[in-house]
Parts: structure tokens; C-alpha cells; sequence
């Protein structure tokens, strides 16, 4: 079987423990063994290293961008043509 992560991807413990999981990012894959596949892992908020089997974590979804939400779309993007009167 093939690892469902990969080295650089950030990743989130699948069952957190606090309302604010850390977040972390893969630095290694790891020989598979009989059992399980795992990665060593590194906490973005500290130099704390681990390893982990792929069950333990998921990966981090994208929060949507709030340049996005801030802009309207009524608008953008559409250039008025002049009316025919101001000539």
C-alpha cells in the first residue's frame, strides 16, 4: 500500500484533544511496517517532533481566503460601455 501523505503536506490529529488542535507538518515517510503506516511529524508552533501512524492524522482543509468574502461581486471585473446620450 502507498502512504496517503506526503513530506511538506500540514496535518491535523484526526481526534484532537482541545478546542485549538496544533497543527503540524509531515518531515518524513516511514519504511511501512506489518502493521500500520507512519510519518514523522513536526508541530508548526514548536520544534516538537513525533511519530505517528496515518491513522492519527488527517489532513488540514483549506479555510477559505477572506479577500474572497470581502469583495463584492456586483461590478467586478465589468467595464461600463457609454451611453449613446453623453455623446
Amino acid at each position: 500500500m502507498t502512504h496517503k501523505f506526503q513530506v511538506g503536506q500540514t496535518v491535523l490529529p484526526a481526534h484532537p484533544r482541545g478546542a485549538t488542535p496544533n497543527t503540524y507538518v509531515i518531515v518524513q515517510v516511514l519504511p511501512e511496517t506489518s502493521h500500520e503506516r507512519q510519518y514523522r511529524i513536526r508541530a508548526l508552533a514548536s520544534a516538537t517532533e513525533c511519530v505517528i501512524a496515518e491513522t492519527q492524522i488527517k489532513v488540514m482543509e483549506a479555510e477559505p481566503s477572506p479577500s474572497w468574502s470581502a469583495h463584492s461581486s456586483k461590478g467586478v471585473g465589468h467595464a461600463r460601455r457609454p451611453s449613446a446620450e453623453a455623446e
